[in-house]
């Protein structure tokens, strides 16, 4: 069983990760490492990863918001109950997504 303080470390390091991600991701984007190609068959290929590249940071962004939240929850003292009944969160579902808000039962819902 994890204690509180291990949760909010590994949500940090997750925290710090995902922000690292997004930072790039949002370079890659802006094409802050150079122009983009003059030729059309590239410009394709390159609008096609930037839409890859844009669903990754959009999802970065989603869960970021989440461990954030979670993080709340650590400091409001409740991290670990669910949001939507009220009961506690299984440790195995906190230990695969510490991040989540809600019990298996609520999450299936």
């Amino acid at each position: 069983m994890q204690t509180i303080k291990q949760y909010q470390q590994i949500l940090l390091e997750e925290q710090k990760r995902l922000e690292d991600l997004m930072e790039k991701t949002q370079a890659h984007l802006r094409h802050v490492n150079g122009p983009v190609s003059q030729d059309f068959a590239d410009q394709a290929t390159e609008t096609e990863n930037d839409e890859v590249v844009a669903a990754l940071n959009h999802e970065a962004q989603h869960e970021l918001k989440l461990i954030k939240f979670a993080l709340r929850r650590i400091e409001n003292q409740v991290f670990g109950i669910c949001v939507e009944c009220g009961e506690r969160i299984q440790e195995k579902r906190l230990q695969a997504l510490p991040h989540t808000p809600l019990c298996i039962h609520c999450a299936e819902a």
